[in-house]
């Protein structure tokens, strides 16, 4: 069975989650590439290798290859007359969009390019065959695991982008990424909201499940570190384990922020803990990015750190960072499943780095929809370090407030 694509038509797709996660309604904070996509006829849900070959017609720098809702599979540059030629994987299964609330099929694949000169580039082929044998790594998490709709035009350093959508880059065997993590969400509300049932209904024998919450959790005084948040996680592994499949436990990405003093300010140290003892009770394979991440910014000081994060934020990466993290958790992930998991030899971690003072460069743009949900509230939250430092301190201490009356 061989599957076409054509040239994508974007304004014929309001949903950029169901195509080729390029955004053209969200206002850019800097000048940058036009995406230039293909997508497929219809697919029934399943996994698909997605073959790709593209010419370089002039010396092309930066060349950046994405496939389904911008997940990331290649960063190069190319001479005139050398080729691009490579096998994705790619998992075409269900989701509840951002700003959604019913479940949507994802009925096409997609391929995108993106460089300053999109002419210099020739499509010679794109084409896709179902690859029922590759393995699923699902993923549940928030907006730091999510696949990030992007500005257009795309900039590296300016986009929103998450560890979740840049870990195919560092996939070279027969596994597909299904990305089911999404902004403001709780270990509650991933489960209350529909999403976990999603990731049950298409998981299978043999499949990894990574589970990475707590940014979120923090905020609401029920969902503390040895408390719900635990209980839901744990309740997580019980079913992915009766589903058959491998569940993965990861501690929460650090965030970027600083006392007045300098200090740096470890708001989820808490919440690491939990998920690594929760971990070893369980027996849990658990992957500590949260000790890789902190110690990461520790070294390279607040200022350097914000290159790897959209401008004006404190938590969320751009492509910079959910590259670099992206890096750390496919070695982990190597170590942890050598049979399942195949990544790149090249240290590609350090083939990408932000040029320094990005992130004062471009200057940030609050683009999201204003919402009043809660997912949306928490997300908006993280932009702002007084508001989120606020609600995390008042959360606490509503939580110690109860423990006190429960006890009395």
């Amino acid at each position: 069975m061989n599957i076409s694509f054509r040239k994508f038509d974007r304004s014929s797709c309001s949903i950029p989650e169901l195509s080729d996660g390029f955004d053209p309604t969200l206002a850019a904070c800097a000048p940058g590439m036009n995406p230039v996509s293909f997508v497929s006829e219809e697919v029934p849900f399943g996994i698909y290798a997605v073959s790709v070959v593209l010419e370089a017609l002039e010396d092309v720098e930066r060349l950046y290859l994405f496939t389904g809702r911008k997940q990331l599979r290649e960063i190069l540059s190319l001479k005139r007359g050398q080729r691009l030629a490579g096998i994705y994987y790619l998992s075409a299964a269900e989701i509840i969009p951002r700003y959604h609330d019913s479940v949507y099929p994802v009925k096409q694949l997609s391929v995108t390019y993106c460089t300053e000169h999109p002419e210099t580039i020739r499509v010679c082929r794109c084409s896709a065959e179902p690859a029922d044998g590759a393995a699923r790594i699902f993923l549940c998490g928030d907006s730091t695991v999510t696949d990030h709709s992007s500005e257009i035009p795309y900039h590296p350093g300016a986009c929103y982008a998450a560890w979740g959508q840049v870990l195919p880059a560092f996939l070279t065997g027969p596994a597909a990424v299904e990305n089911q993590a999404h902004c403001g969400l709780t270990t509650e509300s991933f489960r209350s909201e529909g999403h976990f049932e999603l990731v049950k209904r298409h998981i299978r024998n043999g499949d990894l499940c990574l589970f990475q919450f707590a940014h979120n959790d923090q905020k609401l005084p029920h969902l503390m570190a040895n408390q719900g948040y635990t209980d839901n996680l744990r309740r997580f592994l019980d079913e992915i384990r009766e589903c058959k499949a491998s569940p993965v436990l990861v501690t929460p990405l650090g965030r970027n922020i600083w006392d007045a003093d300098g200090c740096y300010l470890d708001l989820l140290v808490e919440y690491a803990g939990a998920v690594r003892k929760l971990a070893e009770e369980t027996k849990t394979p658990c992957i500590d990015l949260h000790a890789y991440s902190t110690e990461l910014m520790k070294k390279q000081g607040m200022k350097r750190s914000r290159d790897y994060f959209h401008p004006d934020d404190y938590t969320h990466t751009n492509e910079y960072g959910a590259y670099r993290f992206a890096a750390f958790l496919s070695k982990q992930l190597v170590r942890l499943f050598p049979d399942i998991v195949h990544c790149s030899k090249e240290e590609k971690q350090f083939l990408f780095i932000p040029p320094e003072n990005i992130w004062d460069s471009l200057g940030g743009t609050d683009n999201r929809k204003a919402a009043p949900g809660q997912k949306e509230q928490f997300d908006r939250m993280e932009k702002s370090t007084s508001s989120l430092l606020k609600t995390i301190q008042k959360a606490k201490e509503e939580a110690m407030h109860q423990n006190q009356s429960a006890k009395q």
